[in-house]
């Protein structure tokens, strides 16, 4: 996958950076909040090599990608400037849809976290279960509050993610975080008296691992952040309105929010605990069946504060993880049994990587790139998850650790009952086996194998050749100036060679000229960075600056566009160095070769300085 084309296209196809107000990504998706879905292009986002699906709920319009998520995001976080409010009003969402978003935004951030700590409870549950650790060991205590440091500090993490979302000042929300788990007052609520601030009660509570009072505590706070912005006088605002914030806050919190959020917690938590005791098989059925249409939806994520509300009180998790598992499982079988009967080579391959992922516990690149594409399969997924389901449900399957459910954290389903990792496996097993028998049995449509030519799909330029037969390819310096090595750059996403493999430049003259004979393969809207698709089969991206889109062209000034044929030499770009870098940006400008992978090697010149026109890379 070329994730700079592949980010340039999807960016175009949402209706470019004015149409975005903001975008982050999960672990298989990227996620857009949109001024206005109707102009996203569905279709044709369909149809862009690296995007699996695309799908909308809760006011997000989410891509999938699949495993490279986060490639393509580093990519697309250099076409535009997302962060700060653009120009032109944004549709209005309705309530549903907005708490939906809000729900999703909050906790989508925090999930890694979640996960890593997830799987160190995993790992140390294996361990404890084969007696490979000394209970009463600094080993197992320092393991223990590793795994258990995302959790207890929960409410720090979602302050963190609530901000963002809520557009509160981070600092603020992370300080209230703190008040409420703060050591001397736990301390306080712990000794058993009656504790009251300001001669007003305040109600027991534990607010580690918890997860409703924060985010109602940084909700209110981003009103009254907002007020005090707007009465502080502006001479004395810089320690005016942060001294009203922590005023306001701090006991509207410890009196108010708190308790209001510890309660509505405790209801919840009671809730989902009656509905576990009396209709369990019939939840973990319905969320073993439900779960790839919560998946499209993107609903899954807002089922958040269930989970961990529920986890908080009991330290297991009886609702979702169980239906969850089977379910992924489900879509394992599938793909993996699409992958033994389809005669499509290409196909065949992504339906078995699929699987595999699916196996683990990521069912999205499954999901949008086998069972809903070929529809049959996904009605066998739907099968073997109710059967899955009903099955660990009726035998109150919990897991102990939250997280992805799958293979790789199977562990997580070792509680004190010494027969619930039994009846989770017994659970996935038939799940597996219905869904791979019923897809058999069912059938697909089987995906076409592609019968054009290489030649024919690069119609953009008819005199290139295949990279099989490159043997030695050399670029030009497109630009003077002192060399670099990729390593050295700030970006990190340059720097670590995600991007694909280069050399740097920082330009003495403004000016970029094409490194190669080829074609304009993307142009970007801000001027400041352009892609080249060499005759030889090199994929190239020239990045003018270091965060320059912010410049939205100003100080560029761009001779070509996309679909133009050029030669090594001719001038694309001119920019004005001076008033650039006045403005405070780094100029260091990174050449990549963004598909690396299908050549043996890209080696960069050892020259200290180059001349525009001089020898830089060589491509082998």
């Amino acid at each position: 996958m070329k994730h700079e084309s592949t980010a340039a296209d999807i960016l175009k196809l949402v209706g470019g950076e004015k149409n975005v107000d903001s975008v982050t990504h999960c672990a298989t998706r990227l996620r857009f909040n949109l001024k206005d879905e109707s102009i996203a292009n569905n279709e044709a986002l369909k149809n862009v090599p690296g995007v699996m699906g695309v799908a909308s709920s809760g006011g997000q319009y989410q891509v999938i990608i699949g495993n490279e998520v986060n490639n393509v995001y580093k990519a697309l976080a250099q076409l535009g400037n997302f962060t700060s409010k653009n120009d032109g009003p944004a549709v209005k969402k309705g309530r549903i849809s907005t708490v939906l978003d809000t729900i999703s935004g909050i906790f989508t951030p925090i999930l890694p976290a979640m996960i890593g700590c997830a799987m160190i409870k995993a790992v140390l549950l294996i361990l404890k279960t084969f007696d490979l650790v000394d209970l009463d060991g600094q080993f197992n205590t320092i393991m223990t509050f590793v795994g258990d440091a995302a959790y207890y500090f929960l409410p720090m993490l979602l302050a963190w993610s609530a901000a963002v979302k809520l557009k509160a000042n981070v600092g603020f929300a992370l300080t209230i975080a703190g008040i409420l788990l703060h050591p001397s007052f736990s301390a306080l609520l712990s000794a058993g008296e009656p504790v009251s601030f300001l001669g007003l009660p305040v109600t027991q509570a534990t607010y580690s691992s918890s997860v409703i009072p924060i985010i109602l505590a940084v909700w209110i706070l981003s009103y009254v952040e907002r007020f005090a912005e707007k009465f502080s006088p502006s001479v004395i605002k810089s320690i005016l309105k942060p001294l009203i914030v922590i005023l306001v806050m701090a006991p509207l919190t410890l009196i108010v929010l708190g308790p209001l959020g510890a309660i509505a917690g405790n209801y919840l938590a009671s809730a989902v605990s009656y509905v576990n005791a009396h209709a369990g098989w019939l939840v973990s059925g319905i969320i073993g069946g439900a779960f790839p249409f919560l998946i499209l939806t993107g609903m899954h994520y807002s089922l958040g504060p269930v989970v961990l509300t529920a986890y908080a009180q009991t330290k297991t998790d009886s609702i979702v993880g169980p239906g969850m598992l089977v379910h992924n499982i489900a879509q394992g079988a599938a793909a993996l049994a699409v992958a033994l009967r389809t005669k499509n080579k290409a196909f065949k391959q992504v339906a078995y990587s699929t699987s595999v992922t699916a196996l683990l516990g990521i069912t999205e690149p499954a999901l949008f790139g086998v069972t809903l594409r070929l529809k049959k399969p996904l009605i066998a997924v739907v099968i073997g998850g109710v059967i899955g389901g009903i099955y660990v449900g009726l035998f109150g399957v919990a897991r102990s650790a939250l997280g992805i459910a799958g293979l790789a954290t199977l562990p997580a389903f070792i509680t004190d009952n010494p027969w619930n990792l039994v009846h989770a496996a017994i659970g996935l097993v038939i799940s597996f086996v219905v869904t791979f028998l019923m897809t058999l049995i069912l059938g697909f449509e089987d995906v076409p194998e592609n019968v054009k030519k290489e030649e024919e799909v690069k119609s953009t330029s008819t005199n290139r050749t295949p990279v099989a037969g490159i043997s030695e390819h050399v670029l030009t310096a497109p630009m003077t100036g002192r060399v670099l090595e990729l390593s050295t750059i700030q970006d990190e996403a340059f720097a670590t060679g995600a991007m694909g493999k280069g050399i740097a430049i920082e330009p003495t003259v403004g000016k970029l000229v094409s490194p190669a004979d080829g074609v304009i393969s993307a142009v970007f809207p801000t001027y400041h960075a352009i892609g080249i698709s060499s005759n030889n089969g090199a994929e190239l991206l020239v990045h003018i600056g270091m965060n320059t889109v912010k410049l939205k062209g100003e100080h560029f000034k761009v001779h070509v566009q996309e679909g133009d044929v050029v030669k090594a030499g001719d001038l694309l770009i001119e920019f004005d160095t001076d008033a650039i870098a006045a403005k405070g940006f780094d100029l260091t400008t990174p050449i990549i070769v963004t598909n690396s992978n299908d050549f043996t090697d890209v080696i960069g010149t050892d020259k200290p300085s180059i001349t525009m026109g001089e020898k830089l890379i060589k491509i082998i």
